[in-house]
């Protein structure tokens, strides 16, 4: 199908990107395009509008449809109770474009759709249906935040003081701000995203476990949108689906059209490599929280001359305590040097959890001592970013059976810990 060739819109020098990019999308003669280029246009007109507009650009255009299209004042402020995020590059997009003179649709769509292969529809909804059905949800997303707020008024104090929550989530938003500017500056390579810590710019900036608990929500709306993306519900769960939640699918995919496979691959990357290092983080606060009491010595004076690896930025790792280690019965371990990955089993284990003298693993030095000679062994690892990843969550029950199932030689652990060691987990 041959396209129709449309004169170019002069740049008025607003955004230099849209050399790259493209210009906004212009409507006029729409109606004597091909299906294939109304498609088109219409496709890349949410990465356009996402990319050169931020979500208060997008609530003033939605804002401004709804007063034109005879919304209730009371909906239009339902609207704007919702949070800004709730209005996504498509919704927002697709306003602005039926603003500008877009076409509901186009006769010739359905006809190109067939013809291209991996499409899930072939055919494509009007855009005011769309725009209508997302709004829907966002109004009754927006009255139910108007009516906690009315319940928060009735017993708000005279003089404003911002809550704890309110100051943590600024600190958190503070913290990430490394985090976001290497989002706004990547170039969407596999090269560029080889050098991205996320872990290590939080850990230096001093984040705790609930500021990463913060910063993961914020970025898991474009996480679950790239994972949705990279991997796709099958036929069958579409199926299952109702109307309005395969209509979100459709639209997610259609604003995406214009990045590759590859380059989507490297986005969901990027956004889970965020992700994982505030679960690593979460998790570090989880082990730490209560350290080990004993009787006669205590953990933190038996492991004050213990050698370990705190962190490990390669595989996104970090070390329990080596205080933990002292009355468990099982203890998962990892040598960076060599990557092997050990399992050590204590000889006299405490079932019941009395802290008896003898029981569980002791520390001497740098040497773990208390563990069964026979059973402890080691196993080297071919992939131990994403092999570590599984052991860190693993349950105590799936240990031995996932241990087993790592394709390489076992070697019998001798106790000794040095600089390369990071302790992946305890029980």
């Amino acid at each position: 199908m041959v396209m129709t060739k449309r004169k170019k819109i002069a740049m008025k020098g607003k955004f230099t990107d849209e050399y790259m990019v493209g210009y906004e999308p212009d409507w006029k003669g729409a109606d004597q395009w091909s299906g294939e280029e109304y498609y088109r246009e219409r496709s890349r007109t949410p990465y356009y509008y996402s990319y050169f507009y931020n979500y208060k650009d997008f609530i003033t255009w939605v804002v401004d449809w709804m007063k034109a299209n005879d919304y209730s004042k009371e909906d239009i402020a339902s609207y704007k109770s919702a949070p800004d995020w709730r209005t996504r590059s498509t919704l927002a997009g697709y306003v602005r474009a039926l603003t500008n003179g877009m076409p509901e649709n186009h006769e010739g769509v359905s006809e190109y759709m067939i013809s291209m292969p991996g499409l899930s529809s072939d055919s494509m909804k009007n855009a005011t249906d769309s725009v209508k059905t997302e709004l829907e949800s966002i109004i009754e997303h927006g009255k139910k935040i108007k009516e906690e707020k009315k319940v928060e008024d009735t017993i708000k104090v005279t003089k404003y003081k911002p809550t704890i929550q309110q100051l943590l989530f600024a600190k958190s938003l503070e913290m990430s701000d490394d985090i976001e500017e290497f989002i706004d500056g990547y170039d969407g390579s596999k090269e560029m995203l080889s050098s991205f810590d996320p872990q290590t710019m939080l850990l230096i900036v001093g984040a705790k476990p609930n500021h990463a608990k913060i910063i993961a929500s914020i970025y898991k709306p474009m996480f679950d949108d790239f994972s949705e993306l990279v991997n796709p519900p099958s036929a069958k769960e579409m199926k299952a689906m109702d109307e309005t939640q395969q209509d979100m699918h459709t639209q997610l995919k259609e604003g995406y059209t214009h990045l590759s496979k590859v380059d989507i691959k490297n986005q969901y990357n990027m956004y889970k490599t965020i992700m994982d290092a505030c679960d690593n983080i979460v998790l570090k606060g989880k082990v730490t929280r209560k350290p080990r009491k004993k009787k006669v010595i205590s953990a933190e004076n038996q492991v004050s001359k213990f050698k370990y690896l705190d962190h490990h930025p390669e595989t996104k790792s970090i070390s329990v305590p080596p205080a933990d280690l002292i009355g468990a019965n099982v203890a998962v371990v990892y040598n960076s040097k060599t990557r092997k990955l050990g399992i050590y089993y204590a000889s006299n284990i405490d079932p019941k959890g009395l802290k008896r003298d003898g029981s569980g693993f002791s520390v001497k030095g740098t040497t773990i001592t208390g563990f069964d000679p026979l059973t402890s062994v080691q196993k080297t690892l071919r992939k131990p970013l994403a092999q570590l990843a599984m052991f860190k969550k693993i349950t105590k029950r799936a240990l031995s059976k996932e241990f087993e199932a790592i394709n390489s030689v076992e070697i019998k652990l001798n106790g000794r810990f040095n600089d390369h060691s990071l302790i992946i987990k305890v029980f």
